[in-house]
């Protein structure tokens, strides 16, 4: 049995029901028309900042390439004039340092890294370039497509050879430069202050021989100029001018001592005329003996003297200081003293100093036996150039060979020897022989006897030698 429903319990009421969906519906449709708004409008800027950044970068790119050309010429330009400055500077330095320098691995790095630059400098340069590209940039919008295009540009990117090269090349040879000028400066100094020794002996040498203040003004103002710069020290020196002053020095004091010699030779002339001696019109030739004095120069002594002949003894420092007595003994009977260097070297293989050192020691050594210093040098071997010729004439000694070689040290046979003489003596020889070795003294009674009996006249050789 069925029971009617009651009103209490019929369902809600339709129309409530369908007003809550429909305002469902209004808000969706709300949220989407807003989320696409704001899509479109994020859009719109991020497009408009692509446009702004793709402009950006083609006015970048395009001002890169219109300027690139011009600041890698003037890169390169700058970079050049600095590299011609650095050789301008080096080349004439590298010049001037020949002969100065004395590692020669200083002046070879100069020469190697100059070489280098100029190989830089006279380079054809070149500009290279690479394109440069903004990429073309599309707008994602369906409703509104836009494409931005795509833009090219060729850029110089430099030069070649690059700047860094030049100015790395640059950078060397200004090391290298400053280097030799340095090593120049020290030798400079160091030749200025020798030549201003040699000056200083030689104002005491000359003053000794009597040479008056006036004539040795010129020197004394040059030596007190090479004081004044030689005090201002090494890095003071200008070497330009301190090799000049030394040239002065050196010349000033050359010239004093080869005036001096020839007054010294002309006085002896003199007096060998005043004893009827004149080798102008007598048949003249000397007898010199090389590399005593040793214990056997007394036993020529004695021969000398029996025969009233002159002879010219050239003698090693070291014997002379190993032997006084028979160097004074030499000097003693009439005998002309001369040096023949210290202990026997070639002089030319030494330097400035060491030649000087073999002629001032022997100097002093014959002066303390003798009393008088010698004016006269025969070179070991003959072995001499213009430089020895030079430094002998500033320590007041005048170079003398021979012309007459008897090769007696070679054959050591006293009759070899007299008959050398005898066969090639001509008037004004010079004839080489060594008081060293007995048989050459035991040639000189018949190679006297030799020379007599042909009318020549035996004389020093100061008296046939010319300066």
């Amino acid at each position: 049995m069925s029971i009617p429903p009651t009103p209490a319990d019929g369902p809600a009421p339709a129309p409530r029901r369908r007003t809550r969906r429909w305002w469902i519906g209004v808000l969706v449709v709300v949220t989407v028309v807003a989320g696409c708004l704001v899509a479109a409008v994020l859009e719109h800027e991020a497009w408009v900042d692509t446009v702004a950044e793709h402009d950006a970068e083609v006015a970048r790119v395009t001002d890169e390439a219109e300027g690139s050309r011009a600041r890698a010429e003037e890169a390169y330009a700058d970079s050049r004039r600095a590299l011609v400055a650095a050789i301008d500077d080096g080349r004439p330095v590298q010049a001037a340092s020949k002969g100065q320098v004395d590692d020669p691995a200083v002046r070879r790095t100069l020469g190697a890294v100059l070489s280098d630059a100029e190989e830089l400098r006279d380079a054809d340069v070149s500009y290279p370039s690479e394109v440069r590209t903004v990429e073309a940039v599309t707008r994602p919008n369906p409703f509104h497509r836009e494409t931005l295009a795509e833009v090219e540009a060729e850029v110089v990117t430099g030069s070649d050879p690059a700047p860094d090269d030049l100015d790395a090349a640059a950078s060397a040879v200004g090391e290298a430069t400053e280097a030799v000028a340095a090593a120049r400066r020290h030798w400079t100094y160091d030749a200025l202050d020798a030549a201003d020794g040699e000056a200083r002996d030689a104002l005491e040498d000359l003053r000794t021989e009597g040479v008056g203040a006036g004539d040795l003004r010129s020197l004394r103002a040059a030596v007190d100029d090479a004081d004044g710069v030689l005090d201002a020290g090494v890095a003071a020196v200008d070497p330009d001018e301190a090799v000049a002053l030394r040239d002065t020095v050196l010349d000033t004091t050359e010239s004093l001592w080869s005036d001096r010699l020839d007054e010294i030779l002309t006085e002896r002339r003199r007096a060998a005329r005043a004893d009827g001696v004149d080798c102008r019109k007598d048949r003249c030739v000397a007898l010199t003996f090389d590399d005593g004095p040793v214990a056997d120069t007394r036993r020529l002594l004695r021969i000398l003297d029996r025969k009233d002949a002159p002879a010219t003894f050239f003698m090693l420092g070291e014997n002379v200081a190993a032997r006084p007595g028979v160097a004074r003994a030499v000097a003693r009977h009439g005998h002309l003293v001369a040096s023949h260097s210290w202990d026997h070297p070639q002089l030319t293989t030494l330097d400035d100093a060491a030649v000087r050192d073999q002629l001032r020691r022997t100097q002093d050594a014959i002066a303390d036996a003798t009393g008088t210093a010698p004016f006269l040098l025969r070179p070991p071997y003959g072995d001499v150039d213009d430089r020895v010729r030079s430094l002998a004439t500033r320590t007041g000694l005048d170079t003398v060979l021979w012309n007459l070689d008897t090769e007696d040290w070679r054959t050591l046979d006293a009759k070899e020897t007299r008959r050398r003489v005898r066969d090639e003596v001509r008037p004004g020889s010079v004839i080489l022989m060594h008081d060293i070795h007995p048989t050459s003294i035991d040639a000189v009674p018949g190679i006297v006897k030799d020379l007599r009996d042909d009318g020549y006249v035996l004389v020093t050789a100061d008296l046939l030698v010319g300066r």
